[in-house]
């Protein structure tokens, strides 16, 4: 493990000096889970699908991603505004995101089709578990379980897939044929995996619908599973702050102050001013990291690597930052074991307001705070990766985590049924606590 003072020169090692590939074969389990897909091939589309296809058309996904986490939060919280109802945080947010996320990748009517979801799902959970069991373990172990793993695993991608690669065909066929414009305003990972499949024929054979709509799929598990417990994670510690904190009050009033109308609502540019919301989903990335260990390269140069302090490391060898202790350190973050949802937001006034003092005849410009985004990896937030290779989706996840946090705040008051549970920790995996409940009740001014 490095300490802190390396991990910026450790982000500017080439990726043949460090490599991550062998990692995500071995504690990834991608050498067991995903037989038949081809490593290199995959990774080159997907680093560009989601740089030609998702990050570059965030604006796109807002009005459907509005419209399924508001029908869904409605269909799994209820409108009752008389009754509490009592409702597992972790199922609950999977029951919402799932259609949500099902909406961007595969678009309508796989979105809205209860036997495909039903599958998808339950590969999602196969996916997960093998990944992170199957990865834990020495290679021995992990030859004499994984055909016990893939059995389900193979079961449901191949329901899943049965309706999948007919779509993505059908995609192909008409990208081919020039019926689609790449001006459309609608948007899913189908039809936008169909025009970038074409556009990278001249280099790379991606067009084969199969081999599409498997990388679909496998986008699909990194994106849900990751985004469920991101969201049940931030959901459970607004809840577990001091009641003087008022912390879901408050983020009650900034997603009404600026969400006033449904153009508000569809509005991208809307959700970039929710600071508050933004500042609470980056602490939660800080104090419940999905990984409690991250970054980890395998060194691949002859010879080895030579660290900063003169530490020689040889090839083969494994490097990589302890997320927790990181994220952890009173160095970085005061009072760093304290949840603060609101802590990125007071330095970002504080930053503003220590320029205007520094230069009053500057007052007037925009001092830039990106850096304290939720989104924006530095060399003490690595939740969500760091450097060239920090998770391409974050933008995305970020998103729809805001839209998800300013719909239940105004349209719900919610409660923990009591304190809230330790988070499990399962290798180098930090997961919330699955049986940890809620109970909510529609805002009585708004029930239907």
């Amino acid at each position: 493990m490095l300490p802190p003072e390396h991990i910026k020169w450790f982000s500017t090692q080439s990726d043949s000096t460090l490599s991550s590939v062998e990692i995500r074969k071995e504690r990834h389990a991608v050498r067991y889970l995903h037989i038949g897909v081809e490593y290199d091939t995959t990774t080159f589309f997907l680093e560009r699908f989601i740089g030609e296809s998702l990050t570059k058309n965030l604006d796109k996904l807002q009005t459907p991603l509005v419209e399924e986490i508001q029908q869904n939060v409605e269909r799994i919280f209820g409108s009752d505004d008389h009754e509490w109802k009592t409702l597992n945080v972790y199922s609950s947010m999977q029951d919402i995101i799932l259609p949500a996320m099902s909406r961007i990748f595969f678009g309508l009517p796989l979105s809205h089709d209860p036997i495909f979801l039903a599958s998808f799902k339950s590969y999602v959970l196969a996916m997960g578990v093998g990944t992170i069991v199957i990865g834990q373990l020495p290679r021995f172990f992990k030859g004499l379980l994984v055909p016990l793993f893939n059995v389900p695993l193979r079961y449901y991608r191949s329901k899943t897939m049965k309706d999948l690669v007919p779509m993505v065909e059908r995609q192909l066929i008409e990208s081919r044929a020039n019926k689609t414009s790449p001006d459309d305003q609608s948007y899913d990972l189908i039809s936008q995996s169909a025009r970038v499949s074409m556009k990278l024929s001249s280099t790379r054979d991606v067009s084969d619908p199969s081999m599409l709509a498997e990388w679909i799929l496998l986008l699909g598990f990194a994106a849900l599973s990751s985004t469920i417990i991101q969201a049940s994670n931030v959901l459970l510690d607004i809840l577990a702050c001091p009641a003087e904190m008022h912390a879901y009050e408050l983020l009650r009033e900034e997603a009404a102050t600026l969400l006033q109308s449904d153009r508000d609502w569809h509005d991208p540019a809307t959700f970039k001013k929710l600071v508050l919301a933004d500042s609470t989903i980056r602490e939660t990335a800080r104090y419940h990291p999905i990984l409690i260990k991250g970054l980890t390269k395998e060194v691949v140069r002859k010879g080895g690597l030579e660290l900063p302090d003169g530490t020689h490391i040889p090839r083969g060898g494994w490097l990589g930052v302890p997320v927790i202790g990181l994220h952890m350190d009173e160095r970085f973050y005061p009072d760093a074991k304290k949840y603060d949802p609101f802590r990125y937001a007071r330095m970002k006034e504080d930053r503003e307001k220590t320029q205007r003092e520094k230069d009053p005849e500057q007052a007037s410009e925009k001092v830039s705070t990106n850096d304290l985004d939720a989104g924006q990896p530095t060399a003490t937030y690595v939740g969500f990766g760091y450097g060239r290779h920090a998770c391409p989706g974050r933008w995305f996840a970020v998103q729809l985590l805001k839209i998800l946090l300013a719909d239940l705040t105004m349209n719900y008051d919610i409660e923990p049924t009591g304190p809230q549970p330790k988070t499990k920790v399962i290798g180098d995996a930090a997961l919330p606590p699955t049986s940890a409940t809620i109970r909510v009740r529609k805002r009585k001014a708004l029930a239907s």
